[in-house]
C-alpha cells in the first residue's frame, strides 16, 4: 500500500453550523465489561508465552473474556441501559440504533434490530455497520448525519465485541492481544448539553483488506479438556481472525499520526492544543510510536489496553468512559477519539468537552 497518497473526507463543523442540525452533541457514553479477568499468567498455563513477552511487546497485562452464557446481545444493552440510565434517556426517547461488532454471532437478523426488541425503543431505523475497528466513530458519523438530515433526533450509537469467540486460542500471536466489552454513546442535536462533534475524519484502503481479517476455523484448534472453560465457547460464524502484525503496525502508526493532523488543521488548531487523544487500544508500541512521530506526550494518549486488552470497535468508548469518569475530561477540552482497523479502515473525530453523563457497568470492580 502506497500511504503517501491523499486520504480520508474530513468534516468540518464550521462548513454546516448554520445548515439544518448545526453542531451534534454527545448526551451520554455507558460501557460494559464481562466480570472474567484473564492475566498473562493465566495464558501461560497453556500457551507457550509469558507475563514479560507479552507485557513488553503489546502493553496489555489482562483483557476481560465472556463467559460461554454471555451473548453479545447480553453486552450491548448492559452498555445501551448505562449509556440511558446515566443520559437520563428512556428507551422510548431513542428514534435509532446503530451497532457495530467485529464479531457477530449472527449476520442477520442484525445486532441493531434485536437489540432494539431488547429495549424497547419505537420502531425506527435499526442496523449494524462492518468498519472493524473503526466502527464506534463511523457510528457517530451517521449518527450525525440522520440528525442533521432530519431523519432522527436522538440515535443509540453502540460498539459491543466477544472477539474472544474469534480466537484460536492455540495461536499466541492473536490469542493474547484481544478482549471482550461494549459500549454506547447517545447522541443529539445542537439543542441538547453535551460534548461537541467538531470534526469528523473517516476513509479506507482496500488494498490492505488481506492484512487482518478471518479464515475459517482450523478443526484442529478447538480447544483441549484442561483448557479454560471460557476457550470452549462457540466461535462467532466458525473463523477465527489472522493477522499480518508487520503491516497492520505501519499502517496504524501512520494513519494515527495523519488523522490527528488532519482534524487539528481543520479547526484551525496545532496539536499541541489538543487535551487528550484517545486512540483505538490495539499495541502499546503502536501509540508509542505514532505519540512521538506527532511529538505529543504520551501521557495525554488515554490508555486502558493493560486492563481490558484489545475490544476492537469497543475500545474508544471504554477508553474514553473511563478517562471521563476518573475526571480527567474536563469542559472545554478539545479531545480526539482515532480508530483505525481491519478494512483497512480509519476513522477520528475532535470533541469539544461538555456535561456528558458517564456510567461504567463493570461487575469486577462494583462499577
Amino acid at each position: 500500500m502506497d500511504l503517501e497518497e491523499p486520504m480520508g473526507s474530513v468534516w468540518r463543523a464550521s462548513a454546516v453550523a448554520a445548515g439544518p442540525g448545526g453542531g451534534c452533541r454527545v448526551l451520554g457514553l455507558g460501557t460494559a465489561l464481562p466480570s472474567t479477568r484473564v492475566s498473562n499468567a493465566d495464558l501461560e498455563r497453556f500457551l507457550e508465552t509469558s507475563d514479560e513477552w507479552i507485557a513488553s511487546r503489546t502493553g496489555i497485562q489482562e483483557r476481560r473474556v465472556a463467559g460461554p452464557e454471555e451473548t453479545l446481545l447480553d453486552l450491548a444493552a448492559r452498555s445501551a441501559r448505562a449509556c440511558l440510565g446515566a443520559a437520563g434517556v428512556e428507551p422510548g426517547q431513542v428514534d435509532t440504533i446503530i451497532c457495530s461488532s467485529s464479531s457477530p454471532d449472527e449476520t442477520f437478523p442484525s445486532l441493531a434490530c434485536r437489540l432494539q426488541a431488547e429495549l424497547g425503543c419505537p420502531l425506527g431505523p435499526a442496523f449494524d455497520l462492518q468498519a472493524a475497528c473503526s466502527g464506534a466513530v463511523y457510528g457517530l458519523a451517521l449518527a450525525q448525519s440522520l440528525i442533521q438530515s432530519g431523519l432522527s433526533h436522538r440515535v443509540l450509537v453502540v460498539a459491543a465485541e466477544i472477539f474472544s469467540r474469534l480466537l484460536d486460542w492455540s495461536d499466541r500471536s492473536t490469542a493474547i492481544l484481544f478482549g471482550d466489552g461494549a459500549g454506547a454513546f447517545l447522541v443529539g442535536d445542537e439543542r441538547s448539553p453535551g460534548s461537541e462533534i467538531l470534526a469528523l475524519d473517516l476513509g479506507a484502503d482496500g488494498r490492505g483488506a488481506t492484512a487482518l481479517g478471518t479464515l475459517p476455523a482450523p478443526l484442529d484448534s478447538q480447544p483441549s479438556p484442561n483448557m479454560p472453560e471460557y476457550t470452549s465457547s462457540k466461535r462467532s460464524l466458525g473463523r477465527v481472525v489472522t493477522m499480518n502484525g508487520r503491516e497492520v503496525f505501519r499502517f496504524s502508526t501512520k494513519i494515527l499520526e495523519e488523522v490527528v493532523l488532519r482534524l487539528a488543521e481543520s479547526i484551525g488548531v496545532g496539536v499541541g492544543d489538543i487535551a487528550l487523544v484517545v486512540p483505538h487500544q490495539a499495541n502499546s508500541r503502536i501509540l508509542a510510536t505514532a505519540a512521538g512521530r506527532l511529538k505529543f506526550p504520551m501521557e495525554r494518549f488515554v490508555t486502558n489496553l493493560e486492563r481490558t486488552g484489545n475490544t476492537s470497535s469497543a475500545s474508544i468508548p471504554l477508553a474514553l468512559a473511563e478517562a471521563a469518569a476518573n475526571g480527567v475530561c474536563r469542559t472545554g477540552d478539545l479531545i480526539c477519539l482515532v480508530a483505525f482497523g481491519a478494512g483497512l479502515t480509519w476513522g477520528g473525530l475532535i470533541l469539544r468537552w461538555g456535561p456528558t453523563a458517564v456510567r461504567v457497568d463493570d461487575p469486577a470492580t462494583g462499577g
